[in-house]
């Protein structure tokens, strides 16, 4: 703010108004506030770039049409490079979290065909998956998936594997074991973590004289806070 002073100076019988201006400064101290709340634990499937995979797969290895069983038949890897397991725990879950997979349509759920004319089970355990129990779907077949033998990736700054365990070797038995374990991590594990899975091996019982076609089944992942 500007404040003008004047002065009045005589010098004879003249008089002379002088002008002179002074500045005088003031200022407020402001404080700024920011919260930073805690975020949603979620996963998702990510390429090396950190995009969303759109549609992502697991493209199981090729066999042949045989009228025994084949076990463990057809084989693939769950979680690449192109097409990471990610998980993402920002504060959400301090008490820890567990990653599974598990059919999207449920335990009914088959391997079928274009035309869902032809099916096989992925989760019936009777002679490793070459028999049929009797169960809702009356079909054989079986799915394993290991997930220790993949290996799981830091992907945020200070954050350890503290607490973080890979899930083990398991095959799908419906109504016993619905949904697997891929990664837990326990209440000791850092509470704002993110990283993911690659390299877990997945191993599909092919039941006798399954008709020659191309197959395919949903599977969904779930990151569920403990």
């Amino acid at each position: 703010m500007k404040r003008s002073s004047f002065l009045l100076v005589a010098f004879g019988l003249t008089a002379i108004l002088v002008a002179s201006a002074t500045t005088v400064f003031a200022s407020t101290d402001t404080e700024f506030t920011q919260v930073i709340n805690d975020g949603v634990l979620y996963t998702d499937i990510l390429d090396e770039n950190g995009d969303a995979v759109v549609a992502p797969t697991v493209t199981m290895s090729p066999v042949a049409t045989s009228t025994i069983c084949q076990t463990p038949g057809s084989t693939g890897t769950f979680g690449t490079n192109t097409q990471r397991v990610y998980v993402d725990n920002p504060g959400g879950a301090d008490s820890g979290w567990n990653l599974t997979i598990a059919a999207t349509s449920g335990a009914t759920a088959t391997w079928e065909n274009g035309g869902a004319t032809e099916e096989f089970d992925f989760n019936d355990p009777t002679t490793g998956g070459c028999a049929d129990s009797g169960d809702a779907d009356s079909l054989p077949g079986q799915m394993t998936i290991d997930a220790a033998a993949g290996t799981v990736n830091l992907d945020c700054a200070g954050c350890g594997s503290t607490g973080i365990t890979k899930g083990v070797s398991a095959a799908f038995n419906e109504g016993t074991l619905d949904a697997i374990t891929i990664i837990s991590a326990s209440a000791g594990s850092d509470d704002i973590w993110r990283g993911y899975l690659t390299g877990a091996d997945v191993s599909q019982t092919i039941p006798a004289d399954v008709p020659a076609d191309t197959y395919t089944i949903d599977l969904t992942v779930t990151a569920t806070a403990l």
